[in-house]
């Protein structure tokens, strides 16, 4: 069996998602994929749910498939590089040189037909379309897991590094999975779709569907673990990136339907707390103080005071005290990150 792409899920608590996740990859036009599924420790039927799903589909086998169960959650980072240095790096050596690609597929995500073939395209089409050249990572278009609401559509960030995700909450009108068909050849004029572009340049995607080059993956390190338990890691890697003048994408043929805030509701208290500590955490290892007191400061001030909500105030407090006792580490973390990525930029 032909491998070329590693695809890694990494799950926790996620009985309810799974199975269709597993399902919809499975059922994918794209063949040509390792499927590892690492599982956080889960408490519910998890795993189960797995090894049922590996029993019943002929389409998965040793050859393409393998669960690794954690004795303890160590978050979505970790997980991710444990696959690709711990498994792959030491069990399955002879897999290393036949991965060109590397896709992140959360639990909870549902997979379109050619989403994963509309993924790896653009990569594949690099050296011969112009406007593709230097793509590092693509994300897709993800939808409402019930309804035709844009949920992710590549994002931005603002100077302080507040993200938003781009056309969130809009209505898709007319959708179906034939609007999304895959363009085998793409030219400047596939890159329009009934006025809409079927490629367009992002400040970063979501790990919830994102696909990057393995070699420049495994290359930079990973992703940084200190990004715990979630949030901020995907953007981390898309900044490393464009410092060595790598392009982010998002594929609007690249679909799938996603159920939001499976493992930490949305806009709860502890999404806050995770968030705003890793935020700054982002801005510290990758931006210098020039940075900090020039764009940071001034754009942090304007929206605590325009637009922070109260209940956001304590997990700010605690954001900026946690980033202010590790910052002595975090320093050293952008020490390492910048030499990794010289390196990377005299190849």
């Amino acid at each position: 069996m032909e491998i070329e792409t590693l695809i890694i899920i990494v799950t926790y608590n996620s009985e309810g998602f799974i199975e269709d996740c597993l399902k919809s990859v499975t059922a994918s036009s794209y063949r040509k994929w390792f499927l590892a599924v690492i599982d956080n420790n889960s408490i519910d039927n998890t795993i189960k749910k797995i090894k049922e799903f590996k029993n019943s589909y002929i389409e998965v086998s040793p050859r393409n498939f393998k669960l690794i169960k954690l004795k303890k959650n160590i978050g979505f980072s970790a997980a991710i590089n444990y696959a690709i240095f711990n498994f792959i790096g030491k069990k399955k050596k002879k897999l290393l040189n036949r991965i060109k690609y590397l896709i992140l597929v959360n639990p909870d995500l549902y997979l379109f037909k050619n989403t994963l073939s509309n993924l790896i395209l653009p990569f594949e089409l690099r050296e011969h379309t112009k406007d593709l050249k230097g793509v590092g990572a693509v994300g897709g278009l993800i939808l409402d897991y019930n309804k035709d609401i844009i949920q992710h559509a590549g994002g931005k960030v603002k100077s302080n590094l507040i993200t938003r995700h781009v056309s969130y909450g809009k209505k898709l009108s007319r959708f179906s999975d034939s609007n999304y068909n895959r363009v085998e050849k793409l030219t400047k004029g596939d890159i329009e779709k009934n006025g809409t572009k079927v490629l367009k340049e992002v400040d970063y995607i979501t790990g919830a569907l994102f696909a990057t080059d393995f070699t420049i993956f495994s290359e930079v390190g990973g992703l940084d673990t200190g990004y715990r338990p979630a949030y901020y890691e995907e953007l981390d890697y898309c900044i490393k990136l464009k410092k060595i003048e790598k392009k982010i994408m998002v594929s609007y043929n690249a679909v799938s339907r996603h159920f939001e805030g499976a493992s930490v509701k949305k806009f709860s208290r502890n999404f806050y707390k995770f968030y705003h500590k890793n935020r700054l955490r982002c801005v510290a290892v990758n931006f210098g103080f020039l940075y900090f007191f020039k764009e940071f400061l001034r754009e942090e001030l304007r929206w605590i005071k325009s637009s922070a909500t109260r209940d956001q105030k304590s997990a700010l407090a605690y954001a900026y005290f946690i980033n202010f006792i590790f910052l002595p580490y975090n320093l050293i973390v952008k020490i390492k990150n910048y030499f990794i990525l010289q390196k990377l930029r005299l190849k």
